[in-house]
């Protein structure tokens, strides 16, 4: 939920229509929430060498001096061994770390090509279909990367977060259905991995969405006592969630 800015813009995630209404009993506009949901719904779970970088706030890495070194010395790999998904999946890092996601596509494709069971490949091929916005996409990869590894948190919880956007993106009123689902699937990231601190903010704004303010409020104090501060944007967004919530 802290997204990265560097590829991840958060006008990459599509806006409220204009006349979006106002949610009066959350506090906040109906904007504002999208608004909010965008900083911290990104597929912020990426694998090697990208994870760092997709995360807001987070300059473009510079190991290997800059990114576009990192793509030639990939693409040099590639050359070497075209039939090594390995050396796909780096090239694949290496074009989202230089903002080339239709090329990232395209190296993640060939590396499951090579082979159909690499998790990780599945996992940020996922990750850059969320990017580009094409959710449903990004759905079934984040799918199949779970079949591959059930007890995936990370994943587990991309795929709840993406679930939230499309509830909340879904008209002028949340999508009680995906509403549910989004829940469901975040509370299972949850089990899987309970140290970390973003499934708890992505709950907090699905309760809140659902007008379940109690939970909505443990949700986000929860968020801040984990939270490590990897992006301030988020503690701000959940201390603003918390100060509405309790002024109800």
């Amino acid at each position: 939920m802290d997204e990265p800015e560097n590829i991840i813009d958060d006008e990459a995630v599509s806006p409220e229509p204009a006349d979006a209404p106002e949610t009066k009993n959350i506090g906040l506009s109906w904007r504002m929430v999208f608004a909010i949901v965008a900083l911290v719904i990104v597929g912020v779970f990426a694998y090697p060498f990208i994870q760092d970088w997709l995360n807001p706030g987070t300059p473009a890495p510079s190991s290997l001096s800059e990114p576009q070194t990192a793509v030639t010395e990939s693409e040099a790999a590639v050359q070497a061994d075209p039939d090594s998904p390995e050396a796909q999946f780096e090239l694949g890092n290496s074009y989202v770390r230089s903002g080339q996601l239709e090329l990232a596509l395209a190296a993640y494709h060939r590396a499951i090509e090579l082979d159909p069971d690499y998790q990780t490949a599945y996992a940020n091929l996922g990750v850059v279909y969320y990017q580009l916005q094409q959710l449903n996409l990004a759905a079934l990869q984040y799918q199949k990367a779970l079949e591959l590894n059930p007890n995936d948190g990370e994943v587990a919880y991309n795929l709840g977060a993406l679930y939230l956007q499309q509830a909340l993106s879904s008209g002028s009123q949340p999508d009680p259905q995906k509403l549910d689902q989004a829940i469901a699937q975040i509370k299972r990231a949850m089990e899987l991995s309970p140290e970390l601190a973003e499934p708890y903010f992505s709950l907090g704004v699905a309760y809140t969405a659902q007008n379940e303010s109690e939970q909505a409020i443990e949700a986000f104090e929860t968020f801040l006592e984990l939270d490590t501060g990897r992006d301030p944007r988020a503690k701000q967004e959940a201390e603003r969630y918390l100060q509405n919530l309790r002024g109800q």
